[in-house]
């Protein structure tokens, strides 16, 4: 049954399709299958489209967006439509699905807030001003790494995972950050909304005294702003007075553990697929040996990690707000409602996209993606990741420093991750581990 609500004309969800939903989107829960993919969402398409539809929560205008042409229109359209939500939470948004999943101070001003991020992470630029010294970390964390996998003789995620998490602290926080395991540990807890339930602090600490701790500890590292870290950055920048420097911080803290999982999806990838890790071979080999990779130099490379995102993107949900009474045909949304974006629901139709299913980088090269309009995987319009440029720099930056003397091998398959079979919606990267087989010197790069 379709119902409509006679004030904003948009078609809502029945109380039973609600229930649906609410589990497969809305709940917080641990490891499951790819929400965007779940048969209730796709049910949902097929009852409620082509147009938005209402969900019908108790006080709550969350709308779902279930039209690819909708979905360009939201995440496009200019601010006299659809604005980046309010990541305070009062618009609504469930707290597990806002970006990072780290919620903004009450009185935040959001205006305030992306200035800050555009300036400190460089967003308008591909390579950023500090990338020499990001650079040099990436290269000594990656040679670590490489010693580490020689030794043990396989990657494992929890092998690089323990790299990446060191690497974002040092560019994130400075170089004195690098092994503080336990500022990650409690923000991994905190993030995860299971304190004092996660690991070593459960039962140990109520939810606000970890909360303080992580923010007595991340203030000790914001204060001491070393020059070459982020928020040595953030306290040069003219945008930065005001507002919550530790909510900002935080954020940026997330958004690198987020970058860090696409790129090793992006390793699997090209373990996965030989035609594309001979392509990448083929940039890397025009290298020479003392130049570090940037973006702008393995241009197909980056395309792989774009891929990656499309595919399995880390954060699937984007959110808009509307700002005025907005028309879809005859019916009308009122303002302040929030519309959700399920970027995989676009990024993977099979009705449309011929490369649904399969990893092409190409699609990142030659127009096809940017062409769409929803295929986004750091969304798009005002409310674009001002993180990408720097995310993007940095995973293949570390990939390439893998890459250049060695070739990755799967030791163990994950189902559906074969050439010339459809991909799998969801992928457990956390199972995968790999061999880095050493190349001949020769081949290596130049």
């Amino acid at each position: 049954m379709r119902r409509t609500s006679g004030r904003e004309g948009i078609r809502r969800t029945s109380v039973v399709d609600t229930v649906r939903l609410g589990g497969a989107l809305l709940a917080p829960r641990g490891p499951r299958p790819a929400l965007w993919t779940d048969r209730r969402v796709l049910r949902l398409r097929r009852r409620y489209g082509p147009g938005p539809v209402r969900i019908a929560l108790p006080g709550g205008r969350l709308v779902l967006v279930l039209s690819r042409r909708d979905a360009r229109r939201v995440l496009t359209g200019g601010s006299a439509e659809f604005a980046p939500p309010d990541l305070t939470g009062g618009d609504g948004v469930p707290p597990h699905l806002l970006p990072h999943r780290v919620p903004s101070p009450p009185g935040e001003d959001a205006v305030e807030r992306r200035s800050v991020d555009e300036d400190v992470l460089d967003a308008h630029q591909q390579v950023h001003r500090i990338a020499g010294p990001m650079m040099l970390r990436v290269q000594r964390e990656t040679s670590r790494l490489l010693d580490a996998v020689a030794a043990d003789g396989e990657l494992t995620w929890g092998a690089y995972a323990a790299a990446y998490r060191r690497l974002a602290r040092r560019i994130v926080l400075g170089d004195s950050a690098r092994d503080d395991r336990m500022l990650t540990d409690m923000f991994g807890a905190l993030l995860a909304g299971t304190a004092p339930g996660a690991g070593r602090f459960r039962r140990r600490r109520p939810p606000a005294a970890l909360q303080d701790t992580f923010r007595r500890r991340l203030r000790m590292y914001v204060e001491r702003a070393e020059p070459e870290s982020l928020a040595g950055q953030l306290a040069r920048s003219p945008a930065g007075e005001g507002g919550d420097p530790l909510s900002q911080v935080a954020r940026w803290l997330s958004g690198f553990g987020a970058a860090g999982v696409t790129a090793y999806r992006t390793l699997v990838l090209l373990a996965a697929h030989p035609d594309r890790l001979a392509r990448v071979r083929d940039e890397l080999s025009g290298l020479h040996a003392a130049h570090p990779p940037s973006p702008v130099s393995v241009p197909y490379l980056r395309a792989c990690v774009l891929e990656s995102a499309r595919l399995w993107p880390v954060a699937p949900v984007v959110w808009r707000r509307s700002t005025a009474d907005t028309r879809w045909g005859d019916r009308v949304l009122a303002a302040g409602s929030a519309l959700m974006v399920l970027l995989p629901l676009f990024g993977r139709d099979r009705a449309t996209l011929p490369y649904a299913d399969r990893f092409d980088p190409d699609v990142w090269l030659d127009g096809r993606a940017a062409a769409d309009g929803a295929v986004t995987p750091f969304g798009a319009g005002a409310g674009r990741c001002p993180g990408e440029s720097l995310a993007l720099l940095v995973t293949t930056s570390l990939l390439a420093s893998l890459l250049r003397g060695h070739d990755p091998r799967l030791l163990r398959r994950p189902r559906g991750l074969s050439p010339g079979r459809p991909l799998p919606q969801a992928l457990d990267h956390g199972a995968v581990r790999l061999a880095l087989d050493p190349l001949p010197v020769r081949a290596s790069g130049r």
